[in-house]
């Protein structure tokens, strides 16, 4: 007879999944996490994934969007002054972009693109949806008037910054340090000039 799992189990199994799937993506990447390495590390049997995710795309995208929450939940959360407000942009960048726990480093633009095509087209239409939500929530706890900012030049610039935040360092990691700096501090000073006065 099978076990019967309580609700506060499944919750922790799905947190599990989570801690254990941001693991995976840093160790070995999106395309490369299969469904029996995330049921060996939460302990559980491969069989008994699919009573929590259809697929392991469903969940690497859960669990992309899961930190991004946590990202964006830490950068709203950043208060700053008027006068210090590019500042405060850098810092928040840099949380999303360069810290280490960040998923922005490991999952790159492509990997993005593989779990659209995986999964139900309305995702990618939900996701289109939740970055501009995402940008005027941010704009606006900053301080920032939408109209001052262009959400496309902004996308582009933040799609740039991830784009080199993913990549290996090739060129070397001090150089690749660099990089970001200067994008991170371009991007905030292009953001900053629409603060209100």
């Amino acid at each position: 007879m099978p076990k019967v799992v309580s609700e506060y189990e499944k919750e922790m199994i799905r947190e599990a999944m989570y801690i254990k799937g941001v693991e995976l993506i840093q160790q070995k990447g999106i395309k490369r996490v299969t469904v029996e390495d995330i049921a060996m590390a939460v302990n559980i049997g491969k069989g008994s994934f699919y009573s929590y995710y259809n697929s392991k795309e469903e969940l690497l995208y859960a669990v992309i969007k899961k930190s991004e929450k946590k990202l964006f939940d830490r950068i709203t959360a950043v208060h700053i002054n008027k006068g210090d407000a590019k500042e405060g942009l850098v810092r928040a960048l840099k949380e999303i972009y360069l810290a280490p726990e960040s998923l922005a480093l490991y999952v790159k633009p492509s990997d993005m693109e593989y779990l659209f095509r995986k999964l139900p087209s309305a995702v990618e239409e939900w996701e289109q949806a939740k970055a501009k939500d995402y940008f005027s929530q941010t704009l606006a706890a900053f301080g920032i008037r939408e109209s001052n900012c262009d959400f496309k030049v902004l996308a582009y610039l933040m799609d740039s910054l991830h784009f080199v935040a993913s990549q290996g360092t090739q060129y070397g990691e001090q150089g690749k340090e660099q990089a970001l700096n200067i994008m991170v501090d371009s991007i905030a000073g292009y953001m900053s000039q629409g603060i209100e006065v």
